[in-house]
């Protein structure tokens, strides 16, 4: 298909592979925009990732940047995140043509206000009200620096946001996300998660067990692992799977306690879309009412039940496709209930009418959208 327009994207990380929340958005981004007509110029800081030729075959081009290391980013003005994601050779590219630009997540907004005096066409992708992000992260963190860190990075963050008053729109993941930054600034619109999904796919049958899966070398995922073990998946006698990243050690011996407790580490991604297909119910928790978790979406388009507590569920607007439990007893009780209860075909359909609006297509026609509205 020819290409309608050019938009500059500035990702945080190599978007390739496309295995955790904000990369999996991305990625799937770059692939729905293309498809609609619009050739990226990409533009992505390294750091723990290769640089991927799939990119090149998404994008019309792809650009690669160091991303800045050293203990004075630390005693920076700027956020960490995004002082550790300045370049002059970037800022540069983005201003050498009349292409507007998508900057994803205030990581990477360092060259936003020249943009936007330039008179280019500026959207910012929020991926998270930042500053409350990291002050969950601080309180969910045992380390003293890092909790320091954390709660350091998250006040700057809240100064430095008022930055997004200098986009032309924000593109928020969540509901709750779009009314907060309306609120706020007055430009944003809801754009749900790209994935990598284009159709509703609810296996037949009954599974044998239980699946948790998530990032389990992040804080946030090893807290709500070792509460539900605790409180509910000891409790039960069903087959457990705890599939995902980088386990810590305190996760290894914490599911070694328990025989019907099997944990998977670093699965490949077709392993993985088989265990959240096979399982009977994927059991999803957090603390953390941020974003929308892309774990949610990959469980309803391709699972059987899910159950998830509350604050999974924020501002996604996917409560009626969910088993929600509110505490510990309540979804000890709910899984002793749907092992024996197979997905009813009523609740397939209602899975497919209502995730028509996550389709990555309908996602990139609001972002081309956006754009051609001056």
């Amino acid at each position: 298909m020819e290409a309608k327009r050019f938009l500059h994207v500035v990702a945080f990380n190599v978007p390739y592979p496309p295995n955790y929340g904000g990369i999996i958005d991305i990625f799937y981004k770059l692939k729905a925009l293309r498809d609609a007509g619009t050739s990226v110029i990409l533009h992505t800081f390294t750091y723990g990732r290769e640089r991927a030729e799939t990119l090149e075959e998404i994008c019309h081009q792809v650009h690669y940047y160091r991303r800045r290391q050293g203990l004075r980013c630390f005693f920076h003005h700027l956020p960490y995140i995004v002082v550790t994601r300045c370049s002059a050779e970037l800022e540069q590219r983005l201003l050498a043509d009349p292409h507007p630009v998508l900057f994803e997540g205030l990581h990477t907004t360092c060259a936003l206000p020249k943009c936007a005096q330039a008179g280019k066409k500026v959207l910012v992708r929020t991926h998270n009200v930042e500053h409350n992000y990291y002050a969950m992260l601080a309180r969910s963190e045992k380390n003293l620096f890092r909790k320091l860190f954390f709660l350091r990075e998250a006040a700057q963050l809240k100064r430095y946001e008022a930055i997004l008053r200098q986009a032309d729109n924000l593109v928020s993941i969540s509901t709750t996300d779009t009314a907060y930054f309306t609120e706020k600034y007055g430009n944003s619109t809801f754009v749900p998660a790209f994935h990598q999904h284009q159709e509703v796919n609810v296996p037949g049958g009954k599974g044998d067990y239980i699946l948790f899966h998530g990032n389990l070398g992040v804080p946030e995922n090893q807290q709500a692992l070792a509460y539900l073990v605790k409180h509910v998946l000891s409790k039960i006698n069903y087959r457990v799977i705890i599939a995902g990243k980088d386990p810590s050690a305190s996760i290894r011996r914490l599911c070694d306690r328990f025989p019907h407790i099997e944990l998977i580490s670093n699965p490949e991604n077709d392993r993985m879309n088989r265990l959240v297909a096979e399982a009977h119910i994927n059991l999803l928790y957090t603390y953390q009412p941020t974003g929308l978790k892309l774990k949610l979406l990959h469980s309803l388009h391709t699972g059987r039940h899910c159950m998830a507590n509350p604050l999974m569920l924020s501002g996604s607007g996917l409560e009626s496709l969910c088993h929600i439990y509110r505490s510990t007893g309540e979804a000890v009780d709910m899984i002793e209930s749907l092992m024996k209860m197979p997905v009813q075909e009523d609740a397939t359909l209602q899975r497919k009418e209502l995730l028509l609006k996550f389709r990555n297509s309908e996602s990139a026609a609001k972002i081309n959208r956006l754009l051609d509205n001056r």
